[in-house]
C-alpha cells in the first residue's frame, strides 16, 4: 500500500499491514529514503518447510542510492529479522537502541556480513540529512530499548510508534510522554501506529506484573521438575 501525500513524499509498507510480522516501512522524500524496521514473519501451518517469510526488497535494491539509513524501533524478530537478508544486497547504516543494535550485530556475524555501520541512539538523538530529520522518543514494550521514530520532512512529521503499550509501571525506562506531547504540538502529517490487540477491551498486564508472574511460575515449575527427577532417581522409573 502506498500513500502519496505530496508530490515529493511517499510512505509505503513492504510488510506489516494486516499481518503480525514482517514490519518494514519506507519513507521517501525526493532523493532520500529511510527504512523503519526490517522484520520477518513466522509461517503458519500451511507453509510447510518454511522457516520464515521475508518482505519483497526489490524496491530497496533498485533505489539503494536513496537509502540514507535504517532505523530500528526495537529488537524483536518481526522488526529486525530481515536485516541479514536485506544487507546482503543493500548497504546502509543502522540506527537503533543499545540492545537492538547488539542483537543485530550478532545476527550479521552469524550470516558473515561485514562493513555495516551502527549508530546507537538515545531518547534525545537527532539525525539530520539533506531534507529529512529523524528523532526518537522512548516507549515501553516487552523488550528493552524500545523507541518510536519521528521523520520530519518539509511536508510535515511522519510518526512511527513501533510496538508499544502505555505501561505506567514498566520494567526499565518509562515512556517519554513529554517528547510525544512535543511532537503532537508540532503537528503530525501521518501516524503509523501499532494496533495489535487494540480491539480488545481493557488493559494489558504491566511488564512489572508479568515479571512477578513469570518468577512465580518459574519457581513452581522448578519445584515440580525437581520432585519428578527425585522420584525417577529413587524408583528407577523412566516416566515423568
Amino acid at each position: 500500500m502506498e500513500t502519496k501525500l505530496k508530490k515529493d513524499l511517499k510512505i509505503f509498507a513492504l510488510g506489516g499491514l494486516g499481518e503480525i510480522g514482517k514490519n518494514t516501512y519506507v519513507i521517501e522524500y525526493k532523493n532520500e529514503m529511510v527504512l523503519v524496521d526490517c522484520g520477518i514473519k513466522f509461517p503458519d501451518n500451511e507453509l510447510f518447510g518454511i522457516d520464515y517469510v521475508l518482505a519483497d526488497y526489490t524496491y530497496l535494491k533498485q533505489n539503494q542510492d536513496k537509502l540514507v539509513g535504517i532505523f530500528v524501533t526495537h529488537g524483536h524478530e518481526d522488526h529486525i529479522g530481515g536485516l541479514p537478508f536485506l544487507l546482503k544486497d543493500v548497504k546502509a547504516p543502522i540506527y537503533g537502541g543499545d540492545f537492538a543494535v547488539e542483537l543485530i550485530k550478532s545476527k550479521l556475524l552469524e550470516h558473515k556480513i561485514k562493513g555495516v555501520k551502527f549508530h546507537q541512539v538515545k531518547n534525545d538523538t537527532v539525525v539530520e540529512f539533506q531534507n529529512i530529520k529523524v528523532r526518537f522518543f522512548r516507549t515501553t514494550h516487552s523488550i528493552a530499548d524500545s523507541f518510536g521514530v519521528v521523520v520530519t520532512t518539509p511536508e510535515g512529521n511522519i510518526v512511527h510508534t513501533g510496538d508499544f503499550k502505555f505501561d505506567l509501571t514498566p520494567v526499565g525506562a518509562e515512556t517519554d510522554f513529554q517528547q510525544i506531547a512535543k511532537v503532537s504540538g508540532e503537528g503530525v502529517l501521518c501516524l503509523l501506529s501499532d494496533s495489535t490487540n487494540s480491539e480488545v477491551p481493557g488493559f494489558s498486564v504491566s511488564e512489572k506484573e508479568s515479571v512477578k508472574l513469570s518468577r512465580i511460575y518459574s519457581r513452581r515449575w522448578t519445584a515440580v521438575s525437581f520432585s519428578r527427577r527425585l522420584h525417577r532417581t529413587l524408583t528407577g522409573s523412566s516416566r515423568w
